[in-house]
């Protein structure tokens, strides 16, 4: 099922200069807002998902919404992972990934071969 039929596009942010993946409200919202998020990516099929959960279990990451709007999920040994099965990502770049829902199993699948990069603002409050 693509949550983009419905308008709701699921979105994440991957920044490789801070290791950082931003979770959109939106995307944790199709998620169940979910206590807890695990990553996965399919080599093969060049895709990060995300699975949502409200249990603690290995490997997972607790969701804290920064501004009520995004929660952020750092790990530099994943951000090197994804980096070595996708040929768009590369270092020191932002890019926009967007994704649809699997609702069976509670994950969002993102295609890394569709990554869009994206210019960060240096000029902020200005």
């Amino acid at each position: 099922m693509n949550d983009s039929d419905n308008g709701n596009t699921l979105t994440i942010l991957v920044n490789t200069k801070y290791s950082r993946i931003t979770v959109h409200k939106s995307t944790l919202i199709a998620l169940g807002l979910p206590s807890f998020i695990q990553l996965g990516y399919n080599a093969s099929q060049r895709r990060l998902m995300l699975f949502g959960t409200h249990k603690p279990a290995q490997n997972t990451i607790r969701v804290v919404l920064k501004h009520n709007s995004f929660c952020y999920i750092h790990s530099r040994s994943f951000m090197t992972g994804l980096m070595s099965v996708s040929k768009t990502i590369n270092k020191e770049g932002t890019y926009l990934l967007k994704g649809e829902m699997n609702r069976q199993l509670s994950a969002a699948y993102f295609s890394l071969d569709n990554a869009e990069r994206v210019l960060e603002s240096t000029n902020r409050g200005n």
